[in-house]
C-alpha cells in the first residue's frame, strides 16, 4: 500500500464513470425469494445481473447456461454496481402452474382438471423522460467503462427479459481518494467489490449472492463528487495495475 498514490485519477487509466437513472417498460419478475409457490421481486437489482445486461451478453445464445461470473465479468468492457429504487410499485400476479411433463395443469394423481396456482410478486413498470430522471421509482446506479465504451440506452432484465430504458449522466471528476473515515456510499455495494472494511450495512438476500443495499466503508477508495458518493470496486481498481488484490 505504501507504493500506492492517495489519489487515482481514473481517467488516465481509461476509466469513465457513469451515472444511471433505469426505468422499466413491462413487469420486472426475477425470484429474489420463493416461498411455496410465490415467487418475489424485490426493487433491486443485482450487479452482476446489471453488468451482464449491459454488456448485452446472455446465455440463452451461449453453449452450456451456467453462468461464470468471474471470467466473463474480467472481460466485459463495463462494471455496475448493484441498482436499487426508493419508490417503486409491486403488484401480485396469480399463474397457473403447468406440469412440465404432462403440459397439463393439475397433479398427476389429481383426475379432475384442478390448475395448481402460484403467485408472481413483479415491480411495476413507470415511464420518465430524461428531464424527469430523478423521479424516485428510477433505478440508480454507476457503471464503470473501460477502453471509451459507450453504454446502451435501452437493455433488458429478467426472467422474461423487460425492456429497460437508461439514462446517463458521465461523471467528470474521476478522481478516487483514499479514505480511512467511514463513508455511506449512494448506491448499493456488493461486498466482493469493497477493499476496505464494512462497518455497517442493511443487507438484500438476492442470487446469487448477498449485498449491502446501504452500507459504511472505511479504509477504502471513493470518487466524491456534488452528490454522488462512489465506492471504486475492488475489479476496477484492479485494471489500474496499481493493485494486485484477490
Amino acid at each position: 500500500m505504501s507504493d500506492i498514490p492517495n489519489k487515482i485519477n481514473l481517467s488516465e487509466y481509461n476509466v469513465q464513470i457513469f451515472y444511471g437513472c433505469l426505468f422499466l417498460h413491462d413487469f420486472l419478475w426475477f425470484s429474489s425469494s420463493e416461498i411455496s409457490r410465490i415467487s418475489t421481486t424485490i426493487p433491486v437489482i443485482h450487479n452482476y445481473a446489471l453488468t451482464y445486461a449491459i454488456n448485452q451478453y446472455s446465455y440463452a445464445t451461449y453453449k452450456g447456461n451456467t453462468p461464470r461470473y468471474f471470467e466473463d465479468l474480467e472481460k466485459f468492457p463495463c462494471y455496475s454496481t448493484p441498482a436499487r429504487s426508493f419508490a417503486s410499485r409491486r403488484e401480485s400476479i396469480m399463474y397457473n402452474a403447468i406440469d412440465d411433463l404432462r403440459q397439463t395443469p393439475g397433479r398427476d394423481t389429481d383426475k379432475r382438471n384442478s390448475p395448481k396456482y402460484g403467485y408472481k410478486i413483479v415491480v411495476v413498470p413507470e415511464f420518465a423522460t430524461q428531464s424527469g430522471k430523478e423521479n424516485p421509482t428510477a433505478f440508480k446506479f454507476y457503471l464503470f467503462t473501460f477502453n471509451n465504451f459507450k453504454p446502451p440506452s435501452v437493455i433488458r432484465l429478467g426472467k422474461k427479459n423487460t425492456p429497460a430504458r437508461i439514462y446517463w449522466e458521465q461523471i467528470q471528476n474521476s478522481v478516487a481518494h483514499f479514505s480511512s473515515d467511514k463513508k455511506s456510499p449512494s448506491h448499493p455495494v456488493n461486498p466482493f467489490d469493497v477493499n476496505g472494511e464494512i462497518t455497517e450495512g442493511v443487507i438484500s438476500k438476492i442470487p446469487p449472492h448477498s449485498f449491502y443495499r446501504y452500507a459504511s466503508i472505511k479504509d477504502d477508495w471513493f470518487v466524491v463528487e456534488k452528490k454522488h458518493t462512489i465506492q471504486i470496486p475492488k475489479r476496477i481498481l484492479k485494471r489500474t495495475g496499481l493493485f494486485n488484490g484477490d
